[in-house]
Protein backbone atom coordinates (compact mmCIF):
# COMPACT_ATOMS: atom_id res chain seq x y z
CA UNK A 1 0.00 0.00 0.00
CA UNK A 2 1.44 3.37 -1.00
CA UNK A 3 1.51 6.10 1.57
CA UNK A 4 0.12 9.38 0.23
CA UNK A 5 1.64 12.32 2.07
CA UNK A 6 0.03 15.69 1.35
CA UNK A 7 2.73 18.23 2.20
CA UNK A 8 0.44 21.10 1.20
CA UNK A 9 -2.03 19.98 3.86
CA UNK A 10 0.70 19.44 6.45
CA UNK A 11 2.18 22.90 5.89
CA UNK A 12 -1.26 24.54 5.83
CA UNK A 13 -2.20 22.86 9.13
CA UNK A 14 1.12 23.85 10.64
CA UNK A 15 0.60 27.47 9.59
CA UNK A 16 -2.93 27.39 11.01
CA UNK A 17 -1.72 26.03 14.36
CA UNK A 18 1.58 27.91 14.76
CA UNK A 19 1.12 30.91 12.49
CA UNK A 20 4.07 29.89 10.32
CA UNK A 21 5.11 27.13 7.95
CA UNK A 22 8.80 27.45 8.75
CA UNK A 23 9.20 28.87 12.25
CA UNK A 24 8.56 27.77 15.83
CA UNK A 25 8.06 29.91 18.90
CA UNK A 26 9.32 29.63 22.45
CA UNK A 27 8.96 31.75 25.55
CA UNK A 28 11.82 33.26 27.51
CA UNK A 29 11.84 36.15 30.00
CA UNK A 30 8.10 36.56 29.57
CA UNK A 31 8.45 37.16 25.82
CA UNK A 32 7.70 35.04 22.79
CA UNK A 33 10.55 34.47 20.36
CA UNK A 34 10.39 33.06 16.85
CA UNK A 35 13.11 30.82 15.41
CA UNK A 36 13.57 29.07 12.09
CA UNK A 37 12.47 25.44 12.07
CA UNK A 38 15.57 23.56 10.87
CA UNK A 39 13.47 20.74 9.43
CA UNK A 40 11.70 22.87 6.82
CA UNK A 41 14.22 25.70 6.44
CA UNK A 42 15.31 26.42 2.90
CA UNK A 43 18.55 24.95 1.56
CA UNK A 44 20.44 28.27 1.55
CA UNK A 45 19.61 28.77 5.25
CA UNK A 46 20.89 25.25 6.02
CA UNK A 47 24.09 25.89 4.04
CA UNK A 48 24.67 29.10 6.00
CA UNK A 49 23.97 27.25 9.28
CA UNK A 50 26.72 24.76 8.40
CA UNK A 51 29.14 27.69 8.12
CA UNK A 52 28.38 28.98 11.64
CA UNK A 53 31.44 28.49 13.82
CA UNK A 54 30.12 29.17 17.33
CA UNK A 55 26.94 28.88 19.38
CA UNK A 56 26.36 32.65 19.21
CA UNK A 57 26.61 32.48 15.40
CA UNK A 58 24.11 29.60 15.37
CA UNK A 59 21.72 31.41 17.72
CA UNK A 60 21.86 34.59 15.65
CA UNK A 61 21.23 32.55 12.51
CA UNK A 62 18.10 30.96 14.03
CA UNK A 63 16.68 34.23 15.38
CA UNK A 64 18.03 36.83 12.98
CA UNK A 65 20.31 39.66 14.05
CA UNK A 66 17.69 42.06 15.43
CA UNK A 67 15.77 39.45 17.41
CA UNK A 68 19.00 37.87 18.70
CA UNK A 69 20.17 41.25 20.04
CA UNK A 70 16.80 41.66 21.80
CA UNK A 71 17.09 38.11 23.14
CA UNK A 72 20.52 38.89 24.61
CA UNK A 73 19.22 42.15 26.09
CA UNK A 74 16.45 40.16 27.80
CA UNK A 75 19.11 37.99 29.49
CA UNK A 76 19.24 35.23 26.90
CA UNK A 77 22.28 33.23 25.90
CA UNK A 78 23.14 31.25 22.82
CA UNK A 79 22.88 28.06 24.87
CA UNK A 80 19.28 28.87 25.78
CA UNK A 81 18.38 28.92 22.11
CA UNK A 82 20.18 25.60 21.63
CA UNK A 83 17.94 24.21 24.41
CA UNK A 84 14.82 25.59 22.70
CA UNK A 85 15.82 24.05 19.36
CA UNK A 86 16.58 20.71 21.02
CA UNK A 87 13.23 20.73 22.84
CA UNK A 88 11.41 21.64 19.64
CA UNK A 89 13.12 18.82 17.75
CA UNK A 90 12.32 16.29 20.49
CA UNK A 91 8.67 17.32 20.55
CA UNK A 92 8.44 17.30 16.75
CA UNK A 93 9.96 13.83 16.66
CA UNK A 94 7.68 12.56 19.44
CA UNK A 95 4.65 13.99 17.66
CA UNK A 96 5.66 12.21 14.45
CA UNK A 97 6.36 8.94 16.28
CA UNK A 98 3.00 9.09 18.06
CA UNK A 99 1.09 9.59 14.83
CA UNK A 100 -2.07 7.61 14.16
CA UNK A 101 -0.31 5.20 11.78
CA UNK A 102 2.22 4.04 14.36
CA UNK A 103 1.37 1.08 16.55
CA UNK A 104 1.41 1.72 20.27
CA UNK A 105 2.19 -1.95 20.99
CA UNK A 106 5.90 -1.30 21.48
CA UNK A 107 5.27 1.31 24.17
CA UNK A 108 2.79 -1.02 25.88
CA UNK A 109 5.43 -3.77 25.81
CA UNK A 110 7.99 -1.40 27.38
CA UNK A 111 5.57 -0.53 30.18
CA UNK A 112 4.94 -4.21 30.93
CA UNK A 113 8.68 -4.89 31.03
CA UNK A 114 9.34 -1.99 33.40
CA UNK A 115 6.58 -3.19 35.78
CA UNK A 116 8.16 -6.65 35.95
CA UNK A 117 11.50 -5.30 37.13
Amino acid sequence: MALDIDLDAILAKREEVTGSKDRFTFTFAGQTWSAIDPIVADDDWKDELAECESDPDVAEHYLGTEQYEQFLAAGGRAGYLVLAVRQFMEEATAETDAGPTRSSRSSARRQKRSKRR
